[in-house]
């Protein structure tokens, strides 16, 4: 796994215009040296001009990608759809855009997995939260609708993708019902509600993600 970036390495880019954009994400990770856990790389579409289809990233090649990069194992995250109208992010590597598997993606950020075995199952291990290193601002329009899961603990996490990978037809006009159709472990919720004013969820650092069974993906932001 590569070493940490120097800050010179790392750019601040913003994306406008994303809500219903199509997307997906390549995570690379290598195994810990010791116990069942794991690091990873993360390359992301998000942002760039050239708009992913589903089709193209069906077509990746997991096992073409795990030798290119030398890793342990990879994750095809996707494909997705935005719901941020607009994202403000750190890039790694200077922002390069890099070929991955024939799609030009950018370095978002790293995250570990205490299990990758288990994350890696063909049921990625819903309402369980991770943290993923990177720095980003994820902005939701004021009058708009948000889609939120509360913690039994209180804590609230916001939609910032629509996954299409094991609910293939999703489509986020459906995202209002979607709480009939989760399997929610006892004390948490799902919930619509329309933003009076601007939500910007950001991260510094650590966010702190889950989600759903549909790998429906949720930033904690209070």
């Amino acid at each position: 796994m590569p070493a940490s970036p120097a800050k010179q390495d790392i750019v601040t880019l913003t994306a406008e215009n994303l809500h219903g954009v199509p997307h997906g994400e390549v995570v690379v990770f290598t195994r810990d040296t010791d116990g069942p856990g794991a690091s990873s790389i993360l390359f992301n579409t998000l942002g760039l001009p050239d708009e992913m289809t589903d089709e193209q990233f069906h077509a990746l090649d997991p096992a073409h990608l795990k030798a290119v990069y030398g890793a342990d194992a990879i994750w095809l995250n996707g494909p997705r759809r935005a719901l941020m109208d607009a994202a403000t992010a750190e890039f790694l590597d200077e922002g390069r855009v890099s070929d991955v598997g024939g799609i030009p993606m950018r370095t978002v950020g790293r995250v570990h997995v205490p299990d990758l075995d288990l994350f890696l199952s063909v049921q990625r291990p819903p309402y369980t939260e991770l943290t993923v290193d990177r720095n980003t601002d994820w902005l939701f329009k004021g009058r708009q609708d948000v889609h939120e899961l509360i913690a039994p603990s209180g804590a609230v996490y916001v939609m910032q993708s629509m996954s299409r990978h094991v609910a293939p037809t999703l489509e986020i006009e459906q995202l209002p019902t979607l709480g009939q159709r989760l399997k929610l472990p006892q004390g948490w919720q799902y919930r619509v509600r329309t933003l009076e004013d601007d939500l910007v969820v950001p991260a510094r650092g650590d966010a702190h993600i889950v989600f759903d069974e549909f790998e429906n993906n949720y930033q904690r932001h209070t």
